[in-house]
């Protein structure tokens, strides 16, 4: 940098010498300058120095900047990671966007955190599931590790969810943990819950590390409410993601299992057992009105199939077409075809060609087939009414204009 600054000051004496035609002392002007020169004069002679020499490069003064250079901390971090793990692109970017790796890897050196918890056994799969633990501060760290590893634990990276608690707080969850262990015929209630769950120990600490109560709660209530979903075939993974349930009497759970069960719900929720009573009587009777809706027949394809004449396989393939069909419930089916096959007479290929049609709300096909039929339009075809409210309205006055001279005529006849 110092060279460059040397020849733009050489640059501008020749200039200078070719202009006046008087010579000047190379060291009298450079007694006259500050060591240090000024951004507006490196700009300056720089400008200068590309209008005299052509074939000289017109290098602007640029602020110096560290995250400029090779190696700044990001890429630094990257490479510790790829020195450490073997780690796939998408990991280190699922690593590099979290929050608080991006907020803190610029101002913290985090591989010390990275070598405090590799020493305990935390493992690759820990660090891309909860990139935030590497932010962890290394004085807090240390009492945290001591704490989980008073436990009985089989693998520390079981409970690398905790680390996020303040001491204290894991100081109280460690101590309930370890009181009943000779409760749960196991080291602790995350490992009571994944063998009853038949489910890992990480994917329970996962979604218990949000929800603390459930560690804490008796574990008698506890112990019957678990038993009850799993008796009465709830998911697994439906009960870890809604734990609220857990909240009620054993008693309460129970009963509000029972009548789902009664209700021949295919699918028992967790939601269920705490939703409003007025919620749970509409779902059990939607439920009923769709199973005597489907009567002998065992799915909406088979019904579906049933109501078109075409064969289960072609059924599949025309709600292929539109796949929101299958989740579309039976009993709306059945109140579209009625419509449409016996008080319109529509044919049943035109619902085949036009599967929407059975996702569309019924009021509104009703209406606009009524709008039609008032001006005297029969749709050719069922899109029409499964149009936006924009594209029906333009097709209607298109109708209604090219409707109008013919009426116009036949008046003029008459």
């Amino acid at each position: 940098m110092l060279r460059q600054i040397i020849r733009n000051f050489e640059c501008a004496l020749r200039l200078h010498a070719a202009v006046a035609r008087t010579p000047i002392r190379q060291s009298s002007l450079f007694s006259h300058v500050e060591t240090r020169p000024t951004k507006s004069l490196l700009t300056a002679t720089a400008s200068t120095t590309s209008t005299a020499n052509p074939g000289e490069v017109d290098h602007e003064y640029v602020p110096y900047c560290g995250d400029s250079e090779t190696g700044t901390k990001a890429s630094a971090l990257i490479a510790e990671l790829r020195q450490r793990f073997r780690i796939s692109e998408s990991e280190v970017q699922r690593i590099m966007s979290d929050e608080h790796v991006h907020r803190n890897y610029r101002g913290r050196s985090l591989t010390h955190t990275l070598d405090a918890l590799q020493l305990v056994g935390v493992t690759k799969k820990s660090f891309v599931e909860y990139p935030w633990l590497m932010t962890l501060d290394t004085t807090r760290l240390k009492p945290k590790l001591d704490l989980i590893q008073t436990m009985d634990i089989k693998d520390i990276n079981h409970f690398v969810p905790f680390l996020r608690l303040t001491v204290p707080r894991l100081r109280k969850l460690v101590s309930a943990l370890n009181a009943e262990s000779a409760a749960t015929n196991q080291p602790n209630r995350v490992y009571y819950i994944s063998e009853k769950l038949e489910v890992s120990p990480e994917i329970v600490t996962k979604y218990l590390s949000k929800r603390l109560f459930i560690l804490e709660m008796p574990f008698e209530m506890f112990e019957k409410n678990l038993q009850h979903m799993v008796d009465y075939n709830v998911s697994p993974i439906n009960i870890l993601k809604d734990l609220w349930a857990f909240r009620y009497t054993p008693k309460s759970v129970q009963l509000r299992l029972e009548r789902a069960k009664r209700a021949k719900k295919d699918k028992i929720m967790p939601w269920m057992v705490r939703c409003p009573e007025p919620i749970l009587q509409r779902s059990l009777k939607l439920t009923l009105d769709e199973l005597q809706v489907l009567g002998e027949f065992s799915s909406v394809v088979e019904y579906l199939s049933h109501r078109l004449g075409f064969s289960v396989t072609e059924t599949k393939a025309i709600m292929d077409k539109h796949p929101q069909v299958h989740s579309v419930r039976v009993t709306k089916i059945k109140e579209v075809l009625d419509y449409l096959l016996n008080e319109v007479n529509f044919t049943r290929f035109e619902v085949a060609q036009v599967p929407r049609i059975l996702c569309h709300s019924l009021k509104t096909t009703r209406a606009r087939f009524e709008e039609l039929k008032s001006h005297g339009c029969r749709p050719s075809t069922l899109v029409i009414l499964c149009r936006s409210r924009r594209e029906y309205d333009k097709f209607l006055q298109q109708w209604t204009r090219s409707k109008k001279p013919s009426q116009d005529h036949q008046e003029l006849s008459s």
